[in-house]
């Protein structure tokens, strides 16, 4: 029996005999049932600080692998960042045949823009720029994939022997954006992108263009007079929704000149697109200015100014898109 029965029954059979007595036992009996529930309290009070001392280390431990975490993925990030920037093309290779500027911001840490020149054979030079919608990972994995798809060696930019008995003719513009529709369908990738190809010899200044949805090229002339290669067709992986609509698979080419005092632009519409903290954009009308005051510059000098026009505009304000940038010129026509 618990020591409130017995106080209880002494209580009992002390009331109307000795009512001081009971006085005392009565208060004995609160001031115990208070220290019990004290001690009920204090118990649960300590396995309360127990459990949110727990609690606490538990919450510190994965705080501790978040950040490790996150800091994994940074480093995994500017790592990637610095990959797709060794991809971009570099003065290395073009010695006294090609003079090549570029400028490349993406919104993110990488991005869906890239570019690329490759030799395709002694006369020829394929330029190509890309911009897959959205940004950040997803379409970077796009575009790297494309990267490795328009390799000189991947055979996907020439003539196959089978297809030809000329083992070194190229495919024109329109059959490799045909080609890419039909590789990069949206259902595969869930992802589209616009694109321009242009093939180049360096012999005569022939230039045949053919675009997928992309903003236009500009030839910047010698006297300021621009020349946009306007001519192509739908952009890359909308092949399905094209025949859904009984729409002809087809992407037309144009074919222009060019000398050693023209310039010639590629871009993506983060440039045109960029906006200022009035929500302005930046647009074609000020980008076509600045290229036509720029005309007597070197080409460096050109895609750098215009970089920096582009960011005074917004007040070096991050771009909400990718921005680039690329120019090509001829140094030399002919076998010299």
């Amino acid at each position: 029996m618990g020591t409130e029965d017995n106080l209880n029954k002494y209580l009992h059979l002390l009331k109307g005999r000795d009512p001081l007595s009971s006085s005392l036992i009565h208060q004995l009996i609160e001031y115990r049932a208070t220290i019990a529930d004290n001690e009920i309290n204090h118990q649960l009070l300590q396995e309360l600080i127990s459990k949110y001392a727990e609690s606490e280390i538990q919450l510190k431990k994965l705080n501790q692998e978040l950040t490790l975490k996150q800091d994994r993925l940074e480093q995994d990030m500017i790592a990637a960042a610095e990959i797709q920037k060794s991809l971009l093309p570099t003065n290395v290779n073009y010695g006294e045949i090609l003079d090549v500027a570029w400028r490349f911001q993406p919104c993110d840490k990488i991005g869906g823009d890239i570019f690329n020149i490759i030799k395709l054979n002694d006369d020829h030079w394929a330029v190509y720029i890309i911009d897959v919608a959205g940004h950040g990972v997803p379409a970077a994995m796009v575009a790297v994939t494309v990267y490795q798809y328009l390799q000189p060696q991947s055979g996907n930019l020439s003539v196959r022997p089978e297809e030809s008995l000329n083992t070194h003719d190229i495919r024109p513009p329109a059959q490799v954006l045909k080609f890419l529709d039909r590789e990069y369908p949206f259902d595969r990738f869930d992802n589209f992108f616009t694109m321009n190809y242009v093939v180049l010899n360096i012999k005569t200044g022939t230039l045949i263009s053919s675009s997928a949805g992309h903003p236009p090229p500009i030839i910047l002339r010698k006297d300021g007079t621009l020349v946009t290669l306007k001519k192509g067709g739908r952009p890359i992986g909308t092949i399905d929704l094209r025949i859904s609509m009984d729409e002809p698979i087809v992407y037309e080419e144009e074919q222009v000149q060019i000398g050693v005092e023209d310039k010639l632009v590629f871009y993506t519409d983060g440039v045109y697109e960029y906006q200022n903290a009035l929500g302005d954009f930046y647009g074609n009308k000020q980008f076509h200015e600045i290229l036509t005051a720029l005309k007597d510059q070197p080409l460096s000098d050109l895609i750098e100014t215009t970089f920096e026009s582009l960011m005074a505009f917004g007040n070096n304000t991050a771009p909400k898109d990718d921005v680039s940038l690329l120019g090509i010129q001829l140094k030399t026509l002919g076998d010299n």
